[in-house]
């Protein structure tokens, strides 16, 4: 495990120092904002909250959503928590959901912990129990962050960690609120490492 580990925050690492990105179809090994042809649909996955009740994004019907995939032995993934923690009650105002997915195997105990040391206040506890979201999301490396309509379907994704609550992410962010296209010139840069916490 510490192996798989060790070659996920490592991917996720240069996913953090890679050129943006925008296709119809991600590329093995592509980072940055991936814009799709065509909206995707979403598979289905057990989502559930601190107290382990059914949270999943059937939930947020006919609100756009922001889904970041993350673990908390994943550096890059730890190092852009912060920012989406800022950035939550702003997409709140606007409508849009964000949803921080742990993929961690310990589960509300580990986003807990996590949330915890880094003075988390406004993300909620979200988890994959079943361990199958980074599978049927495909997502082989974190953090992943899918950009989802109101329709449900995935319209874009940022793989890797990125400044999520500054300005050049603003747009990128109203666009998906207000159901406006997407370009690549809307991707936020992505996190500077040093200033992980």
């Amino acid at each position: 495990m510490k192996r798989r580990a060790f070659i996920l925050c490592a991917t996720a690492l240069a996913a953090a120092l890679s050129p943006i990105a925008a296709a119809g179809a991600a590329p093995k090994g592509q980072r940055g904002l991936v814009i799709h042809d065509r909206p995707r649909p979403v598979a289905a996955i057990d989502i559930r909250d601190a107290e382990s009740r059914a949270a999943g994004l059937d939930t947020l019907k006919g609100r756009p959503v922001l889904l970041n995939l993350w673990a908390s032995w994943c550096m890059p993934c730890v190092a852009e928590l912060p920012a989406l923690d800022r950035l939550k009650p702003a997409l709140d105002a606007k409508g849009v959901a964000l949803v921080a997915l742990s993929l961690d195997r310990s589960g509300k105990v580990a986003v807990a912990n996590t949330f915890a040391r880094l003075g988390i206040a406004n993300l909620d506890i979200r988890t994959d129990e079943n361990r199958v979201a980074a599978e049927k999301l495909d997502a082989p490396a974190l953090p992943v962050t899918l950009l989802i309509d109101r329709e449900g379907r995935e319209i874009a994704r940022f793989i890797g960690a990125a400044e999520w609550d500054g300005a050049a992410a603003a747009r990128l962010l109203d666009a998906l609120a207000a159901g406006s296209p997407l370009t690549p010139d809307m991707a936020p840069p992505p996190v500077r490492m040093g200033a992980a916490p």
